[in-house]
């Protein structure tokens, strides 16, 4: 499977991040992090019609999904 799109990880030194700022800084759409907002895996709190991410909460998510190599290859096999 080629990799079709490369992400780039920005600095970010903050507690919250906007929608607009976490899907900047994990080089994802907004609405993918909207359907993980939706199926419980992020929390967040809205602020008139802006949402906030915990910053360390978006980067557990992507932590514990972590996949080694081997776990890759033993799911295609």
């Amino acid at each position: 499977m080629a990799i079709t799109k490369a992400a780039q990880v920005h600095n970010c030194d903050k507690i919250w991040m906007s929608q607009k700022e976490a899907s900047k800084y994990l080089g994802v759409s907004k609405d993918w992090l909207s359907d993980r907002r939706l199926d419980g895996a992020l929390h967040y709190s809205k602020v008139g019609n802006t949402i906030f991410y915990i910053k360390k909460e978006v980067d557990d998510l992507i932590r514990n999904n972590a996949v080694s190599g081997k776990q890759i290859f033993r799911k295609v096999i």
